[in-house]
């Protein structure tokens, strides 16, 4: 399958809304807002966040939304030995259930790895899903014997 993935600008922000929409109300169970609502709520979310997220748009030959795939960057303490220091999170990667198992998830992941190792990240971190978890491995992910949780709901 042909995929082109790009960095999303701003004005791919009611595209990537609808797949997220999609996903959160088709798949998830989600209810909330009206899917146009939600489309301005994430509009203005995304210019507040435009320094700590970005956004990663897979489009198929004839140029249709198929994923996306976001990276959260985190400003860490300085070090000592090096003053600037980031890391991040790996969220909301998402590919509309007819195009998956065909490489677009992969081809979404690798680019925001490529990314992230290309503006100096000290390293990725992602909370996958069960069945996520084979394909982040494949990917390089490995457990991290010192991560821990506490969750709040």
């Amino acid at each position: 399958m042909s995929v082109a993935v790009a960095r999303a600008v701003p004005a791919d922000a009611a595209t990537l809304a609808a797949l997220r929409y999609r996903w959160r109300t088709e798949e998830a169970g989600e209810s909330g807002p009206s899917r146009e609502a939600y489309v301005t709520l994430m509009t203005e979310w995304m210019a507040a966040h435009v320094t700590s997220h970005v956004a990663y748009l897979a489009r198929d030959a004839d140029g249709s939304a198929i994923g996306e795939a976001w990276r959260a960057t985190v400003d860490r303490v300085p070090g000592v030995a090096r003053a600037t220091r980031f890391s991040a999170f790996v969220q909301a990667v998402y590919v509309t259930p007819e195009h998956r198992d065909r490489g677009v998830g992969t081809a979404l992941v690798r680019r925001l790895i490529d990314e992230a190792r290309a503006d100096g990240l000290d390293y990725l971190v992602v909370h996958p899903s069960r069945r996520s978890v084979a394909f982040y491995r494949r990917l390089g992910f490995a457990d991290a014997d010192r991560a821990l949780e506490l969750r709040f709901s």
